[in-house]
């Protein structure tokens, strides 16, 4: 067994067993852990009998990689939840589709298909010096705008809050949206 502690995540702990070995995740407490990441997407069985060992041992939060949507389905039949279950290769299409099709520049930070959320720089003009009450922007079902950052400093929006230029808001928005509200916030049709 190999202990890590990470001092850039605050301390987190982790440690390196044989996690197909249901004897050395009990007498190293992995059921006591925040979470466990089972992160054997390459290798079909190790990940499958780890979760399944996690699992019988009651550890909660188990967040757990697939390859594939087959591996994806395996790993549901045996109980993971499908929000804790993460296909990289889809996630990675869907973020590179959504950028395609949206003409977005910059990051963007998920795509579900439904909602993207991404970074949007404020350059129109007449967006300037104005609230977010004025300009329209109030969150409602279809998008939200969760932070702004400025001059380095993050600032949590409120209905009067007043945006400058180059501001840079991140938002969480319906795709359908997004074409809009770039244009309403840059006067152009990619984000910055």
């Amino acid at each position: 067994m190999n202990k890590v502690i990470d001092d850039e995540l605050n301390g987190a702990e982790g440690i390196i067993i044989d996690s197909t070995n249901k004897q050395a995740l009990e007498n190293n407490g992995l059921n006591q852990f925040d979470g466990v990441i089972v992160c054997y997407e390459n290798n079909l069985e190790t990940s499958v009998v780890t979760t399944l060992n996690l699992l019988e041992m009651g550890a909660e939060n188990i967040i757990a990689i697939a390859k594939n949507e087959r591996h994806k389905k395996i790993l549901l039949a045996i109980g993971v939840s499908e929000l804790d279950i993460v296909v990289p290769g889809i996630l990675t299409g869907q973020v590179v589709a959504t950028k395609s099709i949206f003409d977005i520049e910059s990051d963007v930070q998920t795509s579900d298909g439904e909602f993207i959320s991404t970074k949007i720089t404020i350059t129109e003009e007449s967006i300037f010096d104005k609230s977010i009450d004025e300009c329209n922007l109030n969150q409602s079902k279809d998008f939200n705008i969760i932070q702004i950052k400025r001059n380095g400093k993050t600032i949590l929006p409120e209905p009067d809050t007043i945006l400058k230029e180059n501001d840079i808001l991140m938002v969480y928005v319906k795709s359908n949206l997004i074409n809009d509200l770039v244009l309403k916030l840059s006067g152009d049709t990619s984000t910055n």
